[in-house]
């Protein structure tokens, strides 16, 4: 059956208008790229098969919404990419460490060349002025001796580990005993933003925060139990009620 002018145009414009969704499905709404995929793709189909059209007013859109992808994502990832920042840990700290952002309430943080330093307390919680920019991460951690001789850690994944509830079993799971960095990039929020009365709460008792963990695998799962994390919770709360005081906390690691 020969194809109309009429059916033409119907494939033609809706290609071009699925093409346009599953673009913003695959840029500005990249959370939605799963669906945004398909979407473009059978743009792409439906702007081919409108046979009425020339070559060059199929291929044309289709190469342009192409080149606006591949120029989108380069851009984009630059304006949203955070500069290195370096964690230095205290040589014998292990735990959890909270990189806690309270405003008026806390330190500044060493910006160099290298990008921003974050020096972490012996107790693991450091207490910034204004919270960082969000963005792709660019984190290294180091282990500082009483030298200030620094030692990289490895960033670790505890889904490399098999337990007994692995579906697919790791066959280079790391050493259990490895010391690295756990839950990297976690981030978190504490306190009500609307009190039990629907009122705004006061914006002192809400802050935001992000962790990791300076551990093995092994101790990860069977030290740093439900008490440690009460523990750490508790000194927690008491430095955030001191720096609301004094200011100006004590967050040297030496």
């Amino acid at each position: 059956m020969k194809m109309t002018d009429k059916t033409s145009n119907i494939l033609y414009y809706s290609g071009l208008i699925l093409l346009t969704i599953g673009v913003f499905g695959l840029t500005f709404a990249a959370f939605f790229a799963i669906i945004g995929l398909p979407v473009f793709i059978i743009g792409v189909i439906l702007v081919l098969v409108s046979l009425k059209k020339t070559w060059k007013q199929r291929l044309i859109p289709i190469g342009i919404f192409l080149v606006g992808i591949i120029a989108f994502w380069p851009i984009w990832i630059g304006i949203n990419t955070i500069g290195s920042e370096a964690f230095l840990i205290s040589n014998n700290y292990r735990g959890r460490v909270n990189i806690i952002y309270k405003k008026d309430c806390g330190i500044q943080l060493e910006k160099t060349k290298e990008g921003l330093i974050y020096k972490i307390p012996n107790d693991g919680i450091l207490i910034l002025d204004k919270e960082q920019k969000y963005g792709f991460i660019d984190h290294k951690y180091y282990l500082v001796d009483q030298n200030g001789n620094q030692t990289e850690l490895p960033k670790m994944d505890v889904r490399d580990f098999n337990e007994e509830w692995t579906l697919e079993k790791n066959l280079n799971e790391p050493p259990r005993d490895k010391l690295g960095v756990f839950h990297w990039g976690r981030t978190g929020s504490i306190g009500k933003m609307i009190d039990e009365n629907g009122e705004v709460s006061n914006k002192d008792d809400f802050y935001t925060f992000s962790e990791f963990y300076v551990s093995t695998y092994s101790d990860l799962i069977e030290k740093f139990d439900f008490k440690y994390e009460q523990k750490f919770d508790s000194i927690r709360d008491n430095k955030i009620e001191k720096c609301k005081i004094n200011t100006v906390p004590n967050n040297s690691y030496e």
